[in-house]
């Protein structure tokens, strides 16, 4: 039996709905893992299910002007908390007009070479295109599809121009204060999440690297101490001393007429120049 709609969970964050459309925010929003805490929002450093956890807002715009069930159009799309926070300044702000657009491939191809593709678009404008004034002026639109997905030298992927092919098409108009209470319902839900997030995640990744410097520094000075006493290096010096190569070669030099009693010349600068002297003595480097 189906689960109560009033009594059933729900990632809902905030929705907007208009006479044929609706829109809304869903929490998709992922912690950083341990060696990434001061991230706070995972950016892809572990996988959950085979995919790189990333920390999200779903959105999704629902059209059903031409009925429900399969006649009704799903299309979604994600963003990172940071990109819903911008479009939120964009309205505070008080932008007249406004343009921002953003597409995604990923995902492995399929036997044809397509692999999952998503385009995102948001724009503002005053007045129609014949020029009478916009009622609501914000223009929100999903396209859900697929293209072929290019590899770029740093790695990363892009999709091929003109292979990207429309499969869900949906758009939805807002008033301002639609938007606004879209956009800022969200804002404050991502600030209260990071607020609960936050302090075991901050707390545990600071005692992990603090652990992990103490390990560090033990390790170190074990090294630094098994250099000291390793017999590699034993005797070395007397062995330099002692190799015929370079026997009597100080009694050359000194011998030599040409460098008799001749200070380097850049040992007497380094003597003479009191700016410099016991410089390197006030120089000290923290571990």
């Amino acid at each position: 039996m189906n689960q109560n709609y009033q009594t059933r969970i729900s990632p809902q964050i905030c929705k907007v709905q208009t006479d044929r459309k609706l829109i809304a925010v869903y929490d998709q929003l992922k912690y950083a893992a341990l060696t990434h805490y001061a991230q706070l929002h995972a950016k892809g450093e572990y996988k959950e299910n085979d995919h790189k956890a990333n920390s999200l807002i779903k959105l999704t715009i629902q059209d059903y002007s031409n009925g429900t069930g399969d006649k009704n159009i799903i299309a979604q799309f994600n963003l990172a908390p940071e990109q819903i926070q911008f479009i939120l300044t964009r309205i505070t702000a008080g932008f007249q007009e406004f343009e921002w657009s953003q597409s995604k491939i990923y995902g492995a191809p399929d036997a044809q070479g397509y692999s999952t593709a998503q385009q995102f678009s948001i724009s503002r404008h005053t007045n129609d295109s014949s020029g009478r004034p916009m009622k609501s002026p914000w223009r929100i639109q999903i396209v859900n599809g697929k293209g072929v997905k290019v590899q770029n030298q740093k790695g990363g992927s892009y999709m091929k121009s003109g292979s990207f092919l429309s499969e869900k098409n949906a758009f939805i108009q807002l008033t301002d204060m639609d938007l606004y209470t879209l956009l800022k319902r969200t804002d404050s839900y991502i600030t209260n999440w990071e607020a609960c997030m936050a302090p075991s995640l901050i707390a545990n990744g600071k005692q992990a690297y603090e652990k992990q410097q103490q390990d560090w520094q033990s390790q170190n000075q074990g090294q630094d101490q098994g250099y000291a006493q390793n017999g590699q290096y034993q005797g070395q010096a007397q062995e330099y001393s002692q190799n015929s190569q370079y026997q009597d070669q100080t009694q050359n030099y000194a011998q030599n007429g040409q460098y008799q009693n001749q200070t380097p010349y850049y040992m007497q600068n380094n003597t003479q120049n009191n700016q410099y002297q016991n410089q390197g003595q006030g120089n000290t480097y923290a571990a």
